[in-house]
C-alpha cells in the first residue's frame, strides 16, 4: 500500500514538472508574439531600465542643484530610463572630455561650448536622429543653424546669451548726455565727454583670455568685416583693420577708455561698471543678475551695440551646445529626456537659474512678456552672428585672435602688421 501511494504521489509530481517546461517553452518559443525578444533581437516587452550619461558645464552654484531635481521628476514620470549626471567646472571640463574620449567612455549627451572637433574626428551622431521635430522647430533659426556642419546637424543650442551697450545713467546724467552713442562716432565723443566732465573713463575694453575675442568681434562686425569669409579666413581684411585702428585710437590717442585693456578681464570689468567707475561697456545680458546681487542701487540701461555710419546692425549671439555621441545606445531615451528639458515652464525656470536667455522661441515669447529688460535681449536674438565655430580651427585661432589685439593696444605692432600674421596663422 505505501509502494503504490509513493508511486501516486510521484507521478503526479512528474507530470505537473513536464506541464511547467511545457509552458515555458511555450512562452518562449514564438518571436515577437508577447515574448521577450522581437525579430531585432530588442527588448519589446521587457521593463528593463536604460541608463543615459549627462555630462554637463557648471554654470553656478544653481546648476548641479536645478539639473538634478529636474532628473528626478523625468525618473519619475519615465521609470524605465535612469540618467546618470555629472556637472563639472568649466576650468577642468575640456580636460574630463578630452579623458572620457580617449578612454572610450564618451557619455551619452555633452554640453560644452564647441563641437566641431568631434564631427572632425566622427564621434557625434547627427542630432535630428535623436531630437523630436517639435522640439527642432523650438529653436530660433540662426541659433539652431549654428550647430550644423555642412549641412547636417550634429549640435543644438543649450542656453544663449546676447550682448548690449551698458550704460551708467548717472554719469551720463552729469556729464549732460541724453542718449547712448549709435554710431563708433557718437561712441567716441560720449566716452570723452564723459571723461572731461566727470575724470572717470568713458569706455571699458577687457582684452584678456576671458573673451577677448568678443571686442574683436564687435568691432569688426560694427565695420562690415568678419571673421571668415565662406571657408576662407579673412582676418586682415580692410575692414578688420580700420576696425582695430579705430579701436587703438579710442584706447592709446583718445585715451577715453581703462587704460590698460590687457590688464583686466570682463569679469573684473562688469565689476568696474557696477562700482561706478566706468561709462560704458559691452557685455551680456547677464550682467543684470551680477548688478542686482553686488551693485543693486546702480542706475543703467542698455543699448544696441554701435556699428560704424552705414553699416547693418548685428549682434553678438554666444551659445553653448548639447551633442549626443555616436557611442550611444538609448536615442528614443535621449529624446524624451531632452523633451522634456526644453519643455516651456522647465527651460524657463533653468534660464531665470542661470540668468541666461532660451534658445527655443516659444519660451523666449513666455520670459520678454514677463521682463522688459529679457524682452529687449530676446527681440535682438535674430540679429545674431557667431564665431566661427564649426571650424575646428577657431578653438586655436581664438587665442592667437585675443594676443594679435593685445599687440595692437600695446603699441607693439600695427593693427596692419597684427592682422597680417594672424592671418598667416590661420591659412
Amino acid at each position: 500500500m505505501m509502494k503504490k501511494r509513493r508511486f501516486f504521489w510521484l507521478f503526479f509530481a512528474l507530470l505537473f514538472i513536464v506541464s511547467m517546461m511545457a509552458g515555458c517553452f511555450q512562452s518562449t518559443g514564438s518571436e515577437g508574439e508577447g515574448g521577450v525578444e522581437s525579430d531585432s533581437g530588442e527588448a519589446t516587452g521587457s521593463s528593463e531600465q536604460v541608463e543615459i550619461h549627462f555630462v554637463a558645464a557648471q554654470y553656478s552654484h544653481a546648476t548641479e542643484p536645478f539639473l538634478r531635481q529636474l532628473i528626478e521628476e523625468f525618473e519619475s514620470e519615465n521609470p524605465d530610463i535612469k540618467v546618470k549626471l555629472d556637472v563639472i567646472g568649466w576650468d577642468v571640463l575640456e580636460q574630463r572630455v578630452n579623458t572620457m574620449v580617449a578612454t572610450n567612455q564618451t557619455p551619452d549627451i555633452l554640453n560644452l561650448n564647441h563641437f566641431a572637433a568631434f564631427v572632425e574626428d566622427d564621434l557625434l551622431l547627427p542630432i535630428e536622429e535623436a531630437i523630436s521635430p517639435e522640439l527642432k522647430n523650438k529653436f530660433y533659426d540662426s541659433f539652431y543653424e549654428a550647430g550644423a556642419v555642412d549641412g547636417t546637424q550634429y549640435a543644438i543650442p543649450f542656453l544663449a546669451s546676447i550682448r548690449g551697450l551698458y550704460y551708467n545713467k548717472d554719469l551720463f546724467e552729469q556729464a549732460g548726455i541724453t542718449e547712448p552713442p549709435v554710431t563708433w562716432e557718437e561712441l567716441r565723443q560720449t566716452a570723452k565727454t564723459i571723461k572731461e566732465k566727470t575724470g572717470i573713463d568713458g569706455f571699458g575694453v577687457p582684452m584678456t583670455t576671458l573673451e577677448g575675442q568678443a571686442y574683436f568681434s564687435y568691432f569688426i562686425w560694427g565695420n562690415g568685416g568678419d571673421w571668415k569669409d565662406g571657408e576662407q579666413w579673412v582676418l586682415n581684411s580692410s575692414e578688420n583693420v580700420e576696425a582695430m585702428e579705430f579701436l587703438y585710437q579710442l584706447v592709446r590717442e583718445d585715451q577715453v577708455t581703462n587704460p590698460e585693456p590687457t590688464a583686466i578681464n570682463r569679469d573684473e570689468l562688469q565689476k568696474v561698471f557696477g562700482a561706478g567707475q566706468v561709462g560704458m561697456m559691452i557685455t551680456a545680458n547677464f550682467l543684470p543678475t551680477v548688478l542686482a546681487a553686488e551693485f543693486p542701487d546702480l542706475n543703467y540701461g542698455v543699448a544696441p551695440i554701435p556699428i560704424n555710419e552705414g553699416k547693418e546692425p548685428f549682434n553678438l549671439g554666444v551659445q553653448d551646445f548639447l551633442m549626443v555621441f555616436k557611442s550611444t545606445q538609448h536615442p528614443e531615451a535621449i529624446g524624451r529626456f531632452l523633451d522634456f528639458f526644453y519643455e516651456d515652464q522647465r527651460y524657463e525656470a533653468f534660464m531665470n537659474a542661470e540668468g541666461m536667455l532660451p534658445a527655443t522661441k516659444t519660451t523666449g515669447e513666455m520670459m520678454a512678456q514677463k521682463d522688459e529688460l529679457n524682452a529687449q535681449f530676446i527681440e535682438q536674438l535674430p540679429l545674431a552672428k557667431f564665431y566661427p565655430l564649426t571650424d575646428p580651427k577657431f578653438t586655436e585661432l581664438r587665442l592667437e585672435t585675443i594676443n594679435a589685439v593685445q599687440e595692437i593696444l600695446l603699441g607693439q605692432k600695427s593693427a596692419q602688421e597684427a592682422l597680417d600674421e594672424l592671418q598667416k596663422k590661420a591659412e
